[in-house]
This record gives C-alpha cells, structure tokens and sequence, in this order.
C-alpha cells in the first residue's frame, strides 16, 4: 500500500531532512495522489532532485537553480516568472482546496 512508498530529496547530491513538505489525497476511485515540495535558500548554483520510491516503480525529477549576479539585467525576467509560479502555486493550491472537498 501507500505505506511503503515514500519521497527521496536531494541537494547536491545529499539527502535533505529538513523544508521537505508532503501531502497525500485519496481520490474518489481509490487511487492516492502524493505531492512534495522543498523550502530552501540557496546562494550557489544548486541542483534538486526529487524521487519517489513505491512498490510498483520509482521515479526522479531534477532541477537545476542558477544564481545570478545581483542587479543583473535577468532580474526583471526573473520578477515576472516569481509571479507566473505564484500565480502557478496559489492556482495549485486552490485546486487541492476543490478536491479536499469533492
């Protein structure tokens, strides 16, 4: 069952203990869908990845931060996709909010 699966967290290739938030919904056929996120600050270029081990399979995403310099000329592009992933968030959010309650 869902008991023997769990999600893996690295940084940099070490195992992260700590701002590792998960949360699992049981859908109205039976199926559970599980999420996970990570808190962190970083202030080097920093890769995540993101595992997730079960019985009938495993599988990783990757992501790879890069800091850029302060005041460089990214950082307007930069304000604009923080937004769009808020939006994206808060959006994602609202969605879980629906099903908690369907």
């Amino acid at each position: 069952g869902p008991d023997n699966s769990y999600f893996v967290w690295m940084r940099n290739g070490q195992k992260m203990k700590a701002g590792v938030t998960e949360q699992s919904h049981t859908l109205f056929d039976g199926r559970v869908r599980v999420l996970s996120w990570v808190k962190d600050s970083v202030s080097e270029n920093t890769e995540y990845r993101c595992s997730f081990i079960s019985e009938v399979g495993n599988t990783t995403s990757a992501v790879h931060i890069t800091v850029e310099e302060k005041g460089s000329a990214c950082q307007d592009g930069w304000t604009k996709e923080l937004q769009t992933w808020r939006s994206a968030i808060s959006e994602h959010e609202r969605m879980m909010q629906k099903w908690k309650k369907t």
